[in-house]
Order: structure tokens, then sequence, then C-alpha cells
């Protein structure tokens, strides 16, 4: 099936006719519809179900109304009284080597107290009669509608799909269309009520009122079983949609800076103790700055000092020895003279004498003011250098220290007053209690359905027990025990026929499922494959040692990874050509998990693939890798002028 065209008169936002073209090729199967929140996407996904489906369509804001009252309100506001509601879809459909094309025309007026819609349905541009007044039945041979959740979603709903009971029932449901259960499943029905008609035939007259009694009461509590059942799907799909509320509402609330008031303790402790290290770090340098440190800042003064310390030290040893040298330079010339050396040697001696004895007379008169020893210093640039070293240390660990604050001190100064953003704290709260209080509801309606269930059981027993104790000995009689034998034989039969056949094609939907997961999940390790359970239908994920795990381990977003891959899996398995529709595709998944639905899920899951998004989901590189696989491309916005939404070529 392969829809050609869709067009929308009157139907909510959308005021007068509407036209849309959703033909595709084999090799860009997309087509990319944008529109901001409140525009019409949701709508539109209405329309495609509500023209196909009719009262069983599966509308995001029916609730519980009754169907004549949903259409009542399903009106444009600003059409005229007068003006008719109508959706029309054109799809073409082959059946072995046939291709016929369909157009479903579905309309009714508002004006009337009891509102009904009219179906007609053209085959090759030719009214069909008989398609027209049985659409209904013929529908689910186009796309049947319990399959319908694995072809028209929500992306932002989806990941409740991943709950272990909630999968169950999709896969059950999915299992049994895809393998013909259902009849099996409405034969068994028949073959209850052929049982119980035999069994009641030529009963005596005594027990008569006692069976129609029993009946009675069956009747009664298969009423109270089924009324259990809507009830728990009701607080099923409410837990859902205060789920999306919870999620939505959380957002806000980080939005707002809201999460981070439980940590303003927190905070102004860290900035205490941050204070504290810096108080540290200052008296740790002051201390430090007390010592020989600022010695380092006089190195000139310092070595000048040595060098004043080191010439009073020469000019006292040249004080010392100044009368003694004097004497022995008078005996040595006193003896050079004696032995009559020659006189110009004696002139030069006599020279360097007289030299030498100026240098130390320079010398000796250099001032002491220093009086100290070179003692005084040993040691000093060693423990300068250590100063410094540890100085450069303790400045470092402050500059870290004044990040530190700063970055907490931002903190704190984001985080909102308690007053400012009290009713979003308040409204999440509010959502949590209603979701936890529905589940305590479901809790308790499942037992009261156990019960239902384990009554009617026993109901059903005694009521057979009661039809076989009559014993009137005709052939008639005879013949219904016969036919009542049998058909319990063929009950039992059935069941374990479709035990086997369900057995038989789990392992290849489970295998169906782990492909398309490992396909979509970015995690290459996080599972190595999926289990169903054949009787239960529940599904658990097996991890690196093979063993079960809940998928309530999973991040949210590799939840509704895994939904789209049940959906993904069971579509493949269905081998039905049917169109994928998603409204908010990309939902809260990051960034790489969108990369994978982009890159290898959207351009595979059908050979039509409708997408519905927002101007934050499918943008920037994630429009560049899809543009290739699309075929079409529209925007769907809000005129204010003419009060309705419409639909314009080209994606945002």
């Amino acid at each position: 099936m392969i829809i050609k065209q869709l067009t929308i008169e009157n139907f909510g936002i959308y005021q007068g006719r509407h036209v849309v073209d959703l033909t595709v090729s084999e090799k860009q199967p997309i087509i990319l519809f944008g529109g901001l929140n409140g525009g019409g996407k949701t709508t539109f996904l209405d329309a495609l179900q509500l023209v196909l489906y009719g009262k069983h369509a599966k509308c995001s804001n029916r609730g519980h109304q009754a169907y004549g009252t949903y259409l009542a309100t399903t009106k444009n506001r600003y059409a005229s009284d007068h003006d008719v509601v109508e959706i029309t879809i054109t799809f073409s459909h082959t059946t072995e080597t046939t291709t016929n094309e369909f157009t479903v025309v579905r309309k009714w007026h508002t004006q009337t107290k009891d509102v009904k819609d009219k179906v007609v349905v053209f085959c090759n541009q030719q009214e069909d009669t008989h398609l027209s007044q049985y659409w209904d039945e013929f529908v689910n041979e186009f796309i049947p509608l319990s399959l319908s959740d694995l072809f028209f979603f929500d992306g932002e709903k989806i990941e409740n799909l991943a709950h272990p009971d909630r999968s169950a029932d999709l896969i059950k449901t999915g299992i049994e269309n895809l393998l013909g259960l259902d009849l099996l499943t409405q034969l068994h029905v028949d073959l209850n009520n052929v049982e119980r008609k035999r069994k009641g035939e030529n009963l005596d007259n005594s027990i008569i009122e006692k069976v129609t009694a029993l009946e009675n009461e069956i009747s009664e509590q298969t009423t109270l079983f089924t009324s259990f059942k809507k009830e728990i799907a009701d607080l099923e799909k409410r837990a859902s949609d205060t789920n999306l509320n919870i999620n939505k509402a959380r957002q806000k609330v980080r939005n707002a800076g809201a999460h981070l008031i439980e940590q303003r303790d927190s905070i102004k402790f860290e900035l205490g103790a941050i204070e504290e290290k810096l108080k540290a770090n200052l008296a740790e340098r002051v201390k430090l700055d007390a010592g020989c440190g600022p010695l380092g800042l006089i190195s000139n003064l310092i070595t000048a000092t040595k060098k004043q310390i080191t010439l009073e030290e020469k000019a006292i040893q040249a004080k010392v020895i100044e009368t003694a040298i004097i004497d022995y330079e008078q005996n040595i010339k006193q003896t050079l003279v004696t032995a009559k050396v020659d006189e110009s040697a004696l002139i030069a001696l006599s020279a360097t004498m007289n030299k030498l004895a100026s240098e130390r007379q320079i010398l000796a008169s250099t001032p002491c003011y220093i009086q100290s020893n070179l003692a005084i210093f040993n040691g000093l640039d060693d423990k300068i250098a250590q100063d410094k070293s540890e100085r450069a240390n303790f400045l470092k660990a402050r500059e870290a220290l004044l990040e530190q604050h700063a970055l907490f001190e931002k903190k704190l100064e984001s985080i909102p007053d308690y007053e400012t953003v009290q009713h979003l704290l308040s409204e999440l709260a509010g959502f949590e209690a209603e979701l936890k209080n529905d589940f305590v509801l479901i809790k308790q309606k499942q037992q009261l359905l156990q019960q239902a269930q384990a009554r009617n059981e026993v109901l059903n027993t005694r009521y057979a027990n009661l039809l076989t104790q009559q014993n009137k000995d005709t052939f008639e009689q005879k013949r219904a025990v016969q036919v009542a034998n049998h058909i319990a034989k063929l009950k039992s039969t059935m069941q374990s026929f479709a035990a086997e056949l369900i057995k038989e094609n789990v392992t290849g939907l489970e295998n169906h499922i782990t492909d398309k997961f490992f396909a979509l999940s970015r995690k290459s390790n996080l599972i190595t494959g999926v289990k169903i359970c054949p009787e239960s239908f529940q599904l658990a994920l097996l991890d690196t040692n093979k063993n079960p795990m809940s998928p309530s381990r999973l991040s949210a977003g590799e939840r509704q990874l895994l939904a789209i891959a049940i959906l993904w899996g069971l579509a493949e398995a269905s081998g039905k050509e049917i169109p994928t529709v998603i409204d908010t595709p990309l939902g809260r998944l990051d960034g790489k998990h969108r990369t994978k639905l982009i890159n290898n899920y959207f351009p595979k899951a059908s050979s039509q693939v409708i997408l519905l998004s927002t101007d934050e989901e499918i943008t920037g590189q994630y429009y560049t890798q899809l543009k290739p696989a699309i075929c079409r491309e529209y925007h769907i916005s809000y005129n204010e002028q003419e009060q309705t939404s419409t639909f314009t070529e080209g994606y945002f």
C-alpha cells in the first residue's frame, strides 16, 4: 500500500480544502513535514487514521468520547455552519501481480443532532458500493487495525512500549495477527458457543433454571472482565500521557534551574570550604614571607656585601703583615748590597717592592664598616630558591581555588529563588503523584481482573458440569454429548497448534528485533540479543553473559530505540507494504541516537515514510544526512489572516 494523496477539508485546524501530494520514489521513500507545536502535525496524523478506520481510529484527542460526539468536535471553528467536514485518501494496493487504486472519502455534517459519517470508496475511479458499505471490514486487508500501532505512532510516546507489559501486549497482538491466530481465537469463541448450545439441548426442566442463572452470572462476569480490561487500558494510556507530561515538566524545571535548589546548601558548604582554604593559603604565604624570602629581592646588595666583607678581610690581613714585610724587605736589600749585586737589579727590585708596598697601603686603608664573616651567608641562596618554589606552588593553588570559588558562585547565582519556581516544582510533583496513583490503580485493577478471570473459569466449569448432569438417554442427547466431546478435543488441538506455531515464529521475531536494535544502538556491547517468552510474550534483554536483564536498566533514549526496534521488527515480519507515519520522530534522543535513526531507520523503515518534525528535530547535519532519501518536503504553518494551517512546499 502506497498513499498517493490526502485531502483535508474543514477538519481540525485546517479550514477550507487542502490537498497534499504524497507520492514517493523507490530511492527516495521519505516525505518530510515541518511544523511548530500546535501547527497541525498531529491533526494530519489523526486525519490519516480517521479516514481509514472511522470509529475505530486511535485519534490523539478523542479520549472516551462517543464517536458521534467526537466527529462533532472535529469541525474547524472558523468554517461556516453549512460547510461539510471531509477527508479523502487515495492509495494504491498490489495483490500478487495486480495493482489497484483506491480512493476513500469520509465526510460528515455537524448540524444534525446525531452526527454520522458517510464513506464512499472508489476502486480505479469507479464507485464500489460493496466496498463503501463494508469498508470497516475491508480496511483490515490493507492495514489491519491491530497492526496500526506498528505504522502510525508518536515518537515522544514510543518509549512506553519498551515497558515489559506494554511490549508484551504489542508483541502478542502482532504475532497473533501475523500468524492469523486471531481467527483461531474467534473460532475458539464460536466453538464454545456451539458446545454450550449442544450441551444445553434436551435438558431436564429441573435444571433449566440453574443453567439460566449460571448463564446470567457468566454473562455478568464476562461484562465485568471486559470492563476491567478496558479500565486497565485507559489507565495505561493515562499513565503514558502523564509520563509524557512529567518529562515536559522536568524539562521546564531544568530550563528554569529549579532542579539546582536542592544543591544550594551543598554549594554554600563548598564555597565556605574554599574560602577557608584561601585563608590558610594566605597564612602560609605570610609565614613564608616573614622568613628569609624578602632577601631574594636584594640579591645585588647581598653580592656587594659579600664583596665588601672579602675586602675588609684582606685589609685586616694587610695591616697585620705590613711591619713584618717592611723588615723583611730591608733585610733582602741589605743582603743584596753586601753581595755586591748589580746596581740595575737593585733599582728594579726596589721599584717592585715600592709598588707592592703602595698596594698594601691602599688595601690597608680600606674602610671596615661591616666587620663580619662570609659564613653568615652559608645556605642562604638555597633557602631563597626553596622559598621561591614554595611561594609559586602556593600562588598556583590560590589561582585554582579562586577559579573553583568563581565557579561555585556562578552556580549559586544561577539557582533561582524558590518562590519563582514553586509553581514548576508543584506541577512536577502533581504529575508524579498522578503517575504513582495510576500505577497503584492499574495494579488494583489487574488484581480484580485476575479474580474475575478466575471466577469466570470456575463458573464455566460449574456450567459444563451442570449440563452433563442430565441423564436423558436419547439419541439426540448422545449426539449432543458426542459433538461436545469432539469440540473439546478440537479446542485442545487448536491450542496446541497455536502454541507450536508461536514457538516456531518467535525465534524469527527475536532475530528481527535484535538486528534492528543493533542497527539503532550506538553501544555495540550493550546487549547480545532479546528473548521472547512464547506463553506470556514478555520481552527480556540478554546481557553479555546471555543472562536476562530488564529493559528498565536502559536509559530513556535506549528504551525508545528498543521500542522502535520492536515496531520495526514486527513491521518487517508482517511482510506487508504499509506506509510508516511518525509524529515527533526524534523525541528526546541525544545526538548519536538521532544519527542512528537518520541513517539506519528512516530510509529503510518502509517503502513510504512520512515524518512530522518540529524545528528542533531534523535540522542542520541531521537534515543534510537525511536529504538524499527525501522525495518531498512540506512546511505546515498557521496563517493568522486566513485562520487556518496550510501546506507549503519546502521544509522550514
